[in-house]
Formats: C-alpha cells, sequence, structure tokens
C-alpha cells in the first residue's frame, strides 16, 4: 500500500531561507529553474536602474535644498541688490503674465516649472504616454493572470478532490474483501461447502479497483505535475508584472508631483498652451532684455554666496523676498525628495527580494550553484549574493 501514500500525498511548500513559507512561487522539481533565476536577475537589474536614476534626482533636490539654506542665512545689510534684482524680476513677470493669463489657465508656478524643464517636456510628455498606456496594459496582464491562476488552482483543487475520492474506493474496496474474506471463510467452517468460486471473484473484485485505482492515480499524478508547472509560469509572470506595475506607477505618481497635473491629457494641454504663451513672449523683447538683465544681476549676487544652482532662483524670484513661498518650495522639494525615498526604498527591496529568491532557490538546490553563477555573470551581476547562500 505504499504506492497509495506516495499517491495522496499533498505536495510541500517551498521554505525559504530563514524557515519561512515562500510568499509567491512555490519552488519543487517542476519548476524551471534557469528561467526563474533569470527572472530575477532582470528584476535586480531592473532595480539597480531605478535606485542610480532616483539618488541622482535625489541629489539634484538636495542641493535646490541646500541653497535655500545659504540663502536665507545671507546678512539682511547685504541684500539690497539681491532683493531689488528679485522684485524687479516679479514685476516684469506680472506684467507678461497680464498677457498669458488672459486668455489661458496655465498657473504661474506650472509655467515657471515648464520654463526650467522645456528641452525635457517633449521626451516627458512621450514617455508620460507611454506609461499610461502600459499601465492600462498591465492591469490587463494582472487581471488575466489572476483568472488564469485562479483557473489553475481551482483545476489543481478539483484533482485533489479526485484522489480523496480515490483513496476513499481503495479503503471501502478494501474493507468488503476483507469482509467477504471473512464471510466466505465462515461458511466453509460451519458448513463445508467450498467457496473457491467466491473466493476467486472477490480477488477478481479487488484486483479489477486496484487497477482502476491505479490508473486513475497515476493519470491524477501526471495531471498535477503539468498542472504545476503551468501555475509557477503564472506566478512568476504575475510577481513580474506586479514589479512593473508598481515601478511604473512610482515614475507616474512622481511626474504628476512634479508638474503639479493628474494625467497625461492635462500636463499636454497644459505644455501646448505653454508654447503658444512662449511664442507670444517674443512680441516682448524689450520686456525679455530688461529681465535678462535683472536675472544676470540675480545669479551674480547669488553666486557671491555659494549657490550651487543659482539660476533656478530666477524662476522663483519671490521665494527671496517671502519667507511663505520660500517655505511652500521647500514643502514642494521635501515632498519630492520624499516620493523619491520611497521609490528607492522600494527598488531596494525590490532587489533584496531578487537576491533572496536566488539565494533560497541555491540554497535548496546546491547543484545548480554554477549554472546560477553562469547566468549571473551574463547579466553583469556580483555573484556575491551565491556565496551568501553558503553561510
Amino acid at each position: 500500500m505504499g504506492w497509495l501514500k506516495r499517491v495522496f500525498k499533498k505536495p510541500e511548500a517551498t521554505k525559504l531561507k530563514d524557515g519561512s513559507q515562500a510568499p509567491t512561487v512555490r519552488l519543487n522539481k517542476y519548476t524551471d529553474m534557469s528561467g526563474y533565476i533569470r527572472e530575477n536577475c532582470e528584476i535586480l537589474l531592473d532595480s539597480y536602474r531605478q535606485i542610480k536614476e532616483a539618488k541622482a534626482e535625489y541629489q539634484t533636490v538636495t542641493s535646490y535644498l541646500t541653497d535655500m539654506q545659504k540663502i536665507d542665512m545671507i546678512p539682511k545689510l547685504q541684500r539690497h541688490a539681491l532683493e531689488d534684482a528679485s522684485r524687479n524680476i516679479i514685476n516684469l513677470n506680472k506684467e507678461r503674465d497680464r498677457f498669458r493669463t488672459r486668455q489661458y489657465d496655465i498657473s504661474d508656478i506650472q509655467y515657471r516649472l515648464f520654463e526650467r524643464d522645456e528641452l525635457k517636456i517633449p521626451k516627458e510628455l512621450t514617455s508620460l504616454k507611454e506609461a499610461e498606456s502600459y499601465q492600462e496594459k498591465i492591469e490587463e496582464d494582472i487581471g488575466r493572470l489572476e483568472n488564469e491562476k485562479q483557473s489553475f488552482l481551482d483545476e489543481e483543487e478539483e484533482i485533489i478532490h479526485k484522489q480523496a475520492f480515490l483513496k476513499g474506493i481503495a479503503i471501502t474496496t478494501c474493507i468488503i474483501v476483507i469482509v467477504l474474506f471473512i464471510i466466505f471463510a465462515g461458511l466453509t467452517a460451519s458448513t463445508g461447502t467450498s467457496m473457491s468460486f467466491p473466493f476467486l471473484l472477490t480477488v477478481l473484485m479487488g484486483m479489477g479497483t486496484a487497477l482502476y485505482i491505479f490508473m486513475e492515480a497515476r493519470k491524477n499524478v501526471h495531471d498535477i505535475k503539468i498542472l504545476q508547472l503551468k501555475l509557477n509560469k503564472v506566478i512568476i509572470l504575475s510577481n513580474r508584472v506586479a514589479i512593473k506595475s508598481v515601478n511604473n506607477r512610482n515614475y507616474l505618481d512622481y511626474t504628476y508631483s512634479k508638474y503639479l497635473v493628474d494625467d497625461y491629457q492635462e500636463m499636454k494641454k497644459l505644455w501646448e498652451q505653454y508654447v503658444k504663451l512662449k511664442d507670444e513672449n517674443k512680441r516682448y523683447q524689450s520686456n525679455s532684455q530688461l529681465l535678462e538683465f535683472y536675472n544676470e544681476i540675480l545669479i551674480k549676487e547669488l553666486k557671491k554666496y555659494d549657490i550651487a544652482d543659482s539660476e533656478v532662483w530666477i524662476y522663483q524670484p519671490s521665494a527671496i523676498l517671502d519667507n511663505r513661498e520660500m517655505v511652500e518650495v521647500r514643502h514642494r522639494l521635501n515632498v519630492r525628495r520624499q516620493k523619491l525615498r520611497e521609490r528607492i526604498d522600494t527598488s531596494q527591496k525590490q532587489k533584496e527580494a531578487a537576491s533572496a529568491a536566488i539565494i533560497s532557490l541555491v540554497k535548496a538546490y546546491p547543484d545548480i550553484e554554477k549554472e546560477a553563477i553562469d547566468i549571473l555573470k551574463k547579466y553583469q551581476i556580483d555573484n556575491d549574493i551565491i556565496l551568501k547562500s553558503k553561510t
């Protein structure tokens, strides 16, 4: 009866390095291990890229905040030229704004943001549109994969019920055969009548039932192997799509926050307005020349106090004059920096999870260590994560 135990045994869940149960893919001998390692290598590379980009932007934002502290520390008696230039820049900009706001609804802050990143906006718009379209596809893929996963789980549950049913038939048949043998033996002993034929029929019935159970059980074992392969593939794809969704959503949220918009359509509309306004401003050359004059004075004064990015202040001179405006600018920068920290933390967790997944797999199956190291080298990833699995 040992084969029955193997047939009805429920597959064990994969254990991670710390002994806890793996939250996603159920590793077993049917898992495509090299494919699993490559999937996690791709996650690692994407995480490295996300962290690098976010840290560079984080450094830029931090530099802005440092400049603000330096400006706040400028002595009042030495701020005359700086504040005079700022005041003239504000007045000249108001003169231009009266024309701009006459027909368009773009805010002054948004205009300054677009003006600051004018060369990057077309690319940002293309990237934003692609990211929104990509997010929709990701959501569709997540829904489709969840449906497939649930379908496979339901099919697995059905096979388990079949195995339980076969087990019940086996137990019932054994009991019936034993009871019949006892009855026939009793009749033979009490009446002396030969029960060879009934004994033979009972044996044939038991053998026929056992053969049926064996064939059905083998079919179920084969089906569940195939099902596990399909289920693991769906789970791996679901994990990858979920990670892409998080990264893409982080990019969208950051871009929306950076330009104070809700979606691509709004940003496109504001950008088109900005382009028209920029074109109209060409008619105000005298105004622009005067504005440039005071911009140069402002930059020159700021450079005296070792301001790293003095040019950015020509787009927000009111913050130099009004402490409340400075506080608001600082708040926006802190919000941007917080979002970047969250983006870095998310990518770091994804990187650690992918490393842990590879380490867990190598620890569970030491014979694939060489193959894992070769794959890591192809992806130019340090194979120290494999060595950690031995500790």
